[in-house]
Parts: C-alpha cells; structure tokens; sequence
C-alpha cells in the first residue's frame, strides 16, 4: 500500500476485507512510504522506499489526483506493478471495465458498460452508472453519483455526496466541490461549487488539498 495516511489505512483495510472473504489472494501486506516515520501501522510494517520488492503488487493509497499520477509514474519506474483492490462489499458489473490500480470501497456500484481507468480511487457508497467514463487518476470521494454516460476527464476530484447529471463532462484536473449539484459541463481546471454548481475559480495550481 503506497501511503499510509487516511486513504491508505481505509485501503488496507479494504484489501485485509477481501483476503477475508476470498476474494483476494493471501498476501504479505506493507504498506510503502517515501519517509517513514514509523515502523508499524495497523500493526504492519511500513516499508520505505528502496527497501521494497522489485515486482511487487502495489496500490497507491492518497487523495491529491495529481499526487497519485506522479506517483503512478514513479511506481512504473521502482518496477512494482500497479494492482487494484475492490471491496467484497462493492457492486462492479461483469461489463463494466476496472485498469489497473483502482480502489473500489464497500458499497460502491459500479453499472454495466462503465469504464474506470487506471489509479482511479472510488470511496464508500459512491454510484458510477451505466456508459460513465472515469480516466486515468482521478479520485471520487464517498456518496458521489455520476449519472449515466458522465465522462470525468483525467486528474479530477469530485466531493463528498456530489451529484452529476447524466451525460455531462468535467475536464481534466477540475474539483466538483463537496455536494455540488451538476446540470451541465464543467471546464478544465475549475473548482465549481453549489445547487446548481457554479464555476467560482480556476484551479490554478491543480490542486485538491492545500
């Protein structure tokens, strides 16, 4: 597990769930950090990094979308391979498509014919309906709802118990404020907000947390 934070220790325990369950294949778990400051979380080892297993399985566990796409990269470059963890709990359709990486948290839905790209991180009850497109390292906080045939492009936030109405698109590396109520497309780099959501700046320094 890459971080050890918030996200990181819901995650691990999504993945400890799994095992549980059968789902997911035992496995010696760690969780991976750039500067460790302790030796154990949840009672595993934290690993730095250097000291990990060349060909490792690895899910990055942090919240910031343009974090997660750097270190997407620097996973590829440490030869560790990027794996997805799905909650036992979750819903994910046998034609819905998952890339590597993805968290899928309890109670999440995922409908038929979505498609979810890689180091994407889908939270606790979040609703991803049929035909919805989510690229590549974006992040969808918990009670999200994205309509039927949403498209969120790459490197985007969408808030706690944000709704999308179907058929619209949020472009890349743009944050839908916590509860925001969709009716139509929001540019890229924005931070909209509301009922109805309303742009109310640009996302300047493309960044979630500050």
């Amino acid at each position: 597990m890459y971080g050890a934070g918030g996200l990181g220790v819901e995650t691990m325990d999504i993945l400890q769930s799994a095992i549980n369950h059968g789902s997911e294949k035992p496995h010696r778990l760690a969780f991976l950090v750039d500067d460790p400051r302790r030796e154990e979380v949840l009672g595993l080892p934290v690993t730095a990094v250097g000291r990990h297993v060349a060909g490792a399985k690895v899910t990055i566990a942090v919240g910031e979308p343009s974090d997660r796409a750097a270190l997407a990269e620097k996973v590829r470059m440490l030869d560790l391979r990027l794996a997805s963890i799905v909650s036992p709990l979750a819903f994910v359709s046998r034609h819905a498509e998952i890339g590597d990486g993805v968290i899928v948290a309890p109670y999440v839905s995922v409908q038929a014919t979505a498609r979810i790209g890689r180091n994407v991180a889908i939270n606790t009850a979040s609703i991803v309906g049929h035909d919805v497109v989510v690229e590549d390292n974006c992040v969808l906080s918990s009670m999200v709802n994205l309509g039927g045939g949403v498209h969120i492009e790459t490197l985007s936030y969408v808030g706690m118990g944000a709704l999308i109405k179907e058929k619209l698109r949020v472009g890349c590396s743009s944050i839908v404020g916590m509860g925001a109520v969709v009716h139509s497309d929001v540019p890229k780099e924005v931070i909209t907000v509301g009922n109805p959501a309303r742009v109310v700046r640009r996302n300047e320094d493309r960044k979630v947390f500050r």
